[in-house]
C-alpha cells in the first residue's frame, strides 16, 4: 500500500491510474482472446464430430445404392 502511495505522490494520480487502466484493458484483452479460442475449438470439435457422422451415413447410402446398381 505505501508502494502505491510513493507511485501517486512521484508521478501524479493521472499516471498511476492511466497505467492502472492500461494494465486492466491489457488483461481484458488476453482473457477475451484467450475464451474466444478455447470456444471455437470446442465448437470446430463438435463440428468434426458431426461431419464424421454425416461421412458415415453417406458411405452407408453410397454402399446401399451400388449394391442395388448391381441387382
Amino acid at each position: 500500500m505505501d508502494e502505491t502511495f510513493k507511485l501517486i505522490s512521484e508521478y501524479g494520480i493521472t499516471l498511476v491510474l492511466l497505467v492502472g487502466c492500461l494494465y486492466v484493458l491489457y488483461r481484458f484483452a488476453f482473457f477475451s482472446i484467450n475464451e474466444v479460442k478455447v470456444g471455437f475449438e470446442k465448437r470446430h470439435v463438435d463440428l468434426r464430430k458431426d461431419m464424421d457422422e454425416i461421412k458415415r451415413q453417406l458411405l452407408l447410402i453410397e454402399a446401399y445404392i451400388k449394391s442395388k446398381t448391381k441387382e
